[in-house]
């Protein structure tokens, strides 16, 4: 890759939440805006965490279903679909500071993009956030580093 930075490839338009945006509206922005990655942004702009599809999905928002038992070949439920219900909208109640991961990967806008697909790489990332200022002020996916890729192999 030519030595681009990742200020001339970083998305400067993108879709945050703030730390109390509900699991609710996270999941409804995700899908809204078709992205798996939501950067969760403090009210000076500075990064706070991300939320992604995993988070939503498997470590937090999936309830514990209610243990059963097969009995004449019925599935009998001790807890009940009630208890089970219960706890999906407990799960669904909580916020973005409680799922978001904090310990994140960034990059500065000086970076360059061979730098930045490094780490994506080695890290698996699909998305890192931009920081300058300690503000966030962009983001690179793994789409803007394709995107590299095939300008350089096509010319």
């Amino acid at each position: 890759m030519e030595k681009r930075t990742v200020a001339d490839i970083m998305e400067k338009s993108f879709v945050t939440a703030t730390p109390d945006t509900s699991v609710f509206d996270l999941i409804d922005m995700m899908v809204e805006h078709n992205v798996a990655v939501i950067p969760i942004v403090r009210d000076d702009g500075a990064l706070a965490g991300i939320v992604t599809e995993a988070d939503l999905v498997y470590k937090k928002v999936k309830p514990h279903m209610a243990h059963y038992s097969s009995l004449l070949g019925e599935n009998v439920y001790y807890n009940g679909m009630n208890e089970y219900e219960k706890g999906y909208q407990k799960k669904m109640a909580c916020n973005a500071k409680e799922l978001m991961t904090t310990d994140v990967v960034v990059a500065s806008p000086k970076a360059t993009v061979e730098q930045i697909a490094g780490i994506m790489v080695s890290e698996h990332l699909k998305l890192i956030p931009v920081i300058d200022n300690k503000r966030l002020v962009g983001i690179v996916t793994r789409r803007h580093i394709l995107n590299e890729l095939y300008k350089e192999y096509n010319g």
